[in-house]
């Protein structure tokens, strides 16, 4: 694999800055019903690469392939390329993952609670909370990923101010592009909506058993008007729910 890997991570000539191996997940919010995490490349390189477009720059995650597939991989670049850099949306084939370099992804780069590092970006197209998070595999040295922050940073400045980041060697001059969770209002909506949700399970017991107090101090027709206005109820609560990540990611965009 190692071997292979060197190949697919061969530098080109478009080629920014690359990390050789790492995992590709899709964090989502504690209450997603979808799951918190989902793995999507258990073996892939991350790198940043250059567009056809002056100072706009992409940022593609490679699956790890078998050595028969990796032409088809090549092929599909130059058509990634057109396709996505006039847009932050994720493009590519299934071995790969395009996404267009610009601050609406809101770009992270930390150090995880075991030690190990990450990159991690918005999901536009998916729900509250969803992000894509590049775990980076031990064996890559910390120098390589303060080179990759800094590349990226530099395209970020690029991106937005238009113009060269050539003059540019100091991480320091790029602090605007350094994301902060506690200055993201979407990551506040992010925790009111779970803190919601916890509540609602947390009490959920209890709720059940006065339901079934109510019940068997009823009669048949009270019943009946009870279940169908906990029905309309419910089925309110969820539209708000859908209404406020609706409207809160239009917002954004």
């Amino acid at each position: 694999m190692n071997f292979l890997r060197k190949f697919i991570g061969a530098t080109p000539i478009d080629e920014i800055a690359s990390i050789p191996s790492g995992k590709l997940f899709l964090t989502r919010a504690p209450f997603s019903p979808k799951g918190a995490l989902e793995c999507l490349y258990n073996d892939a390189l991350i790198k940043m690469k250059k567009t056809t477009r002056e100072h706009y720059y992409q940022l593609s995650i490679i699956k790890a392939s078998q050595e028969g597939e990796l032409n088809s991989e090549s092929a599909d670049d130059e058509n990634d390329e057109d396709s996505s850099e006039d847009s932050s949306e994720e493009s590519g084939n299934g071995d790969e993952k395009v996404f267009s370099i610009d601050s609406s992804l809101k770009f992270n780069i930390y150090t995880k609670s075991d030690g190990s590092q990450a990159i991690s970006w918005k999901d536009i197209n998916g729900d509250i909370g969803d992000r894509f998070e590049f775990a980076i595999d031990e064996d890559v040295k910390y120098t390589e990923v303060d080179n990759f922050a800094l590349s990226l940073y530099k395209c970020l400045y690029e991106h937005r101010y238009q113009k060269s980041a050539a003059g540019i060697s100091d991480i320091d001059q790029l602090s605007e592009f350094v994301y902060d969770p506690n200055t993201d209002d979407e990551v506040e909506e992010m925790d009111k909506l779970s803190r919601f949700a916890m509540s609602c399970a947390n009490s959920q017991d209890h709720t059940s058993a006065l339901l079934q107090g109510l019940i068997k101090m009823i009669s048949d027709d009270e019943l009946n008007t009870v279940v169908l206005t906990f029905g309309f109820v419910s089925v309110a609560l969820v539209l708000v729910y859908h209404f406020i990540s609706t409207n809160t990611r239009h917002k954004q965009e």
